[in-house]
């Protein structure tokens, strides 16, 4: 029985997906969600720099995405995703 409970918990499973990529006018565009189709909308999303200050935070839209402007230098974008589901992205991760 504690097998069976074990499967269920890892079919309703769910991790979460970012996906960024620099936008014209150093403008960053961030797809959230997670793995089995739910939405992210509502979710915080922080930029932060290395020493990890918050420099910018915003939600994730109806539409899944957050844009921001890039600030100068590295930084990382924080999608919180709930209990245990962040996912961090390195600047040096984010291309065009």
């Amino acid at each position: 029985m504690a097998g069976t409970l074990l499967l269920c918990q890892t079919a309703l499973a769910h991790g979460p997906v970012l996906d960024c990529y620099i936008e014209r006018d150093d403008q960053v565009k961030c797809e959230a969600g997670f793995t089995d189709g739910s939405s992210a909308a509502g979710r915080k999303i922080h930029i932060q720099n290395p020493s990890d200050k918050v420099l910018l935070e915003g939600e994730v839209g109806k539409d899944n995405t957050y844009t921001f402007q890039a600030p100068t230098g590295n930084y990382s974008v924080v999608f919180l995703g709930g209990a245990g589901h962040d996912v961090t992205i390195q600047s040096s991760d984010i291309s065009r």
